[in-house]
């Protein structure tokens, strides 16, 4: 884990961001760096789904994130998956308008989530993600409504037992 650790560090110091008020204005930090659009999408999980996943589309990448939580927890979701992103952890997406994203637009979008929808990575990626996340994290300056280190733990006990 140390070695991990001092690379995502280095990861994070060489992104150069700017502490950042909201995820949103972070999300748009990450899109500026990436080169692709990154939208947040706050919705009720299901059970057995993680707290929140990244969907790779053609023109963005979406991040489904648990609506029914703090503004910690879902920060913390948000700066973890936009770690996934950075890291490059991802496929990546069908061109516009190329056969396979025609083909994917007859799917149910739900049934598209499910499929496509991370539910985890290796373990590996699973480490680098928490702590670039963590990193990306600290350069949020939360709102005091957003919720502390103490809204965390119970923000997360519903959640017990699953991948998140």
């Amino acid at each position: 884990m140390g070695r991990t650790r001092r690379r995502m560090r280095a990861v994070a110091r060489r992104l150069d961001l700017p502490q950042l008020g909201t995820v949103e204005a972070l999300c748009a930090a990450v899109a500026e760096r990436t080169g692709r659009p990154v939208r947040l999408a706050p919705r009720r999980m299901r059970v057995g789904e993680p707290s929140g996943f990244v969907e790779r589309r053609p023109d963005e990448d979406v991040i489904h994130v648990e609506r029914e939580t703090s503004g910690l927890h879902r920060a913390h979701i948000v700066c973890h998956e936009l770690a996934h992103l950075l890291c490059g952890h991802l496929a990546e997406a069908p061109p516009p308008g190329g056969g396979a994203a025609v083909e994917l637009e007859a799917l149910d979008p739900e049934v598209l989530r499910l499929v496509l929808g991370r539910s985890h990575y290796d373990d590996a990626a699973e480490e680098e993600a928490e702590v670039l996340g963590a990193e990306l994290l600290r350069l949020l300056v939360l709102a005091p409504g957003a919720g502390t280190t103490s809204q965390l733990a119970p923000a997360l006990e519903h959640r017990k037992g699953q991948h998140v």
